[in-house]
């Protein structure tokens, strides 16, 4: 029974950790916008942790921005723990991060910030 509470331990992860890798990066006026491929989250489970692979630098002028993922599908925004919006900043350099995702929420949030 996912999300039950008789048990210790909710099993998000059955199949391993999925990896999503961003096809783009732009910066506009208001936000750090990430592309991700279209129906990223579709095969995945309703909640969990996921690997996020930023395979393209932040651009200049978008470290003190929120970051969003936009796909076809959705727009939505990246949080840290506490709720407050990610920084470009905190996802800088390209790399690896690990992020909380709960599909049925609508939650995105940043579990490892940058150096």
């Amino acid at each position: 029974m996912p999300g039950s509470t008789q048990f210790p331990v909710n099993f998000s992860n059955v199949r391993g950790i999925p990896m999503i890798a961003s096809t783009s990066v732009e910066v506009t006026t208001d936000n750090v916008v990430i592309g991700i491929p279209r129906r990223a989250f579709r095969g995945l489970a309703d909640s969990g942790i996921m690997a996020f692979r930023l395979t393209q630098a932040i651009p200049a002028g978008g470290a003190a921005l929120p970051v969003v993922f936009s796909s076809a599908d959705f727009l939505q925004t990246l949080t840290v723990v506490g709720g407050t919006a990610a920084t470009g900043a905190q996802i800088t350099p390209a790399g690896v991060y690990l992020i909380w995702y709960d599909k049925c929420s609508s939650t995105m949030q940043l579990l490892t910030v940058a150096p």
